[in-house]
């Protein structure tokens, strides 16, 4: 079986057209039908989309930036259940955010280390510490 690495909304195969149309945060249930949250999820789908693309292209420092700034977005997201949302909002953050992390972290140990990478490193390891402290 194939080992299935890398982000969880990396999984759909195929051209850069279809990605974009792709949302990584999907609705299942919601008692608004996501009407409440629809321009800060559109917001947070497209800077999750962006990451992926710059973790695709190695541009880590930008697709940890586009983390943030998703991250900031589920802060506008309130009201009863809507923030039960923003909280998964955020742990879906916060795990692309420790994958690059870990990638980079790969990168920057051992043997083979890449040591043009470790300030990005550094930078994902702070952003995390500031994810766990909000969550």
């Amino acid at each position: 079986m194939k080992d299935m690495k890398g982000w969880i909304f990396s999984r759909l195969k195929g051209n850069r057209e279809l990605r974009d149309k792709y949302e990584p945060i999907q609705f299942v249930s919601c008692p608004f039908n996501g009407s409440k949250c629809k321009k800060e999820r559109a917001i947070i789908n497209k800077r999750l989309a962006n990451s992926f693309q710059f973790f695709s292209d190695r541009q880590y420092d930008d697709s940890i930036d586009e983390l943030r700034y998703a991250f900031q977005e589920t802060t506008d997201i309130s009201g009863s259940p809507c923030t039960q949302c923003a909280q998964l909002f955020r742990t879906r953050i916060t795990q692309s955010m420790e994958q690059i992390h870990g990638e980079l972290q790969h990168m920057t140990t051992g043997f083979f280390r890449w040591d043009q990478y470790k300030p990005s490193y550094e930078f994902a390891d702070n952003v995390i510490s500031d994810f766990k402290q909000r969550i």
